[in-house]
């Protein structure tokens, strides 16, 4: 249902973007499996015209956080909506995508592994737009004004709203 999940080499196909913006599908069986990096990283939009992305800015940094790549799965309707390049396999890894699943509507993203990336206000307003999506194919929430530049990973400080 997920599309693309944390995995082994053996559990599906793998995807990401190349350095042209072209998306490549990696059989299921080939390459490595699956890690981790943990650290803030730039957030790039691949489909601007998404619901959940509009008003975004191109480019944007994301707090501190694990970066999952090789991730593997069916890989089946999947529409990447958003990419971050990783600096161990040096290509942009799928970080927010949809899913059509049936007449369902799926988000899924490997973002917000714990608080402090939680916290993040461009991880919270995609989770927030996501969801609105998820539920009536449309979004009406508004970018915050505060929401995460290309340099600057602003954060809802602890207790705060």
């Amino acid at each position: 249902m997920v599309g693309l999940a944390w995995r082994g080499p053996k559990f599906g196909d793998r995807i990401y973007i190349d350095d042209k913006g072209g998306q490549v599908r990696v059989p299921k069986g080939d390459g490595g499996g699956t890690s981790k990096t943990n650290h803030p990283y730039a957030i790039v939009l691949r489909k601007k015209d998404h619901p959940i992305c509009m008003g975004m800015p191109d480019e944007w940094m994301h707090a501190k956080d694990q970066l999952m790549f090789n991730l593997r799965g069916p890989a089946e309707e999947i529409q990447v909506l958003a990419t971050a390049l990783c600096p161990k396999t040096m290509v942009h890894e799928p970080v927010l995508w949809t899913v059509a699943y049936g007449k369902g509507r799926v988000v899924q993203t490997p973002m917000g592994h714990d608080v402090f990336a939680m916290r993040c206000i461009g991880f919270i307003s995609t989770m927030e737009r996501s969801l609105e999506w998820a539920a009536t194919g449309k979004v009406t929430m508004p970018i915050p004004g505060a929401f995460p530049s290309p340099t600057n990973a602003n954060q809802v400080e602890a207790g705060k709203k």
